[in-house]
């Protein structure tokens, strides 16, 4: 008999959008009553290489399969250990990242990312460029590439490339914590 597979659900934003505070939420709330996974894609290395190279080799090269693997073996592998995976981002924000960074043709390359399914449900946290900001500064550690013109230009590439996936829903998170969180609460339920 097969084993029903985990609902994958993908949060995404840019940096200091909210998305690790809805993540546990999303995991304290879910955990109660189901086996969850908190997965996120670890790409550290890639990202001391500067000059945006890693936004161009996240399409092209090593790291692009690197991505694909990691996602491939999540909706293949783990998906049937869980009940739900918690993506810390995915493919969406790739792509919106490639955009900010000028990589062209990204409607190709969605295509030619087939095969990674899309999650089950796909969260978009909005919020605007000052707030996100205000956020990283508080941070303990803070990426060079979390500035006005670099999260600006993936907050575009987010709304440029939403329509290229299935299942994605905004979610206005300059609202409270808890606020934003019933949102959230409201469109995993959609999935049971």
């Amino acid at each position: 008999m097969e084993k029903d597979k985990a609902k994958i659900i993908a949060f995404c934003g840019i940096d200091g959008a909210g998305k690790s505070t809805q993540i546990k939420l999303s995991k304290d709330y879910l955990s109660k009553s189901a086996k969850v996974l908190v997965a996120k894609l670890d790409y550290s290395p890639f990202n001391k290489m500067g000059n945006n190279k890693f936004f161009d080799l996240t399409l092209k090269g090593y790291s692009g399969l690197k991505i694909i693997s990691y996602y491939y073996n999540l909706q293949h592998k783990e998906v049937y250990d869980y009940d739900y995976i918690l993506c810390d981002r995915h493919l969406l924000c790739y792509l919106a990242y490639a955009y900010a960074y000028n990589i062209p043709h990204l409607d190709i390359v969605r295509q030619l990312l087939f095969m990674v399914d899309d999650p089950d449900l796909t969260l978009y946290f909005d919020v605007p460029v000052d707030v996100a900001l205000d956020r990283v500064s508080k941070r303990s550690f803070r990426d060079k590439n979390e500035n006005v013109k670099t999260l600006t230009q993936a907050k575009e590439g987010y709304e440029h490339v939403m329509g290229l996936f299935d299942n994605v829903y905004k979610i206005d998170n300059t609202l409270s914590v808890l606020d934003s969180f019933e949102m959230v609460k409201e469109k995993i339920k959609l999935l049971k």
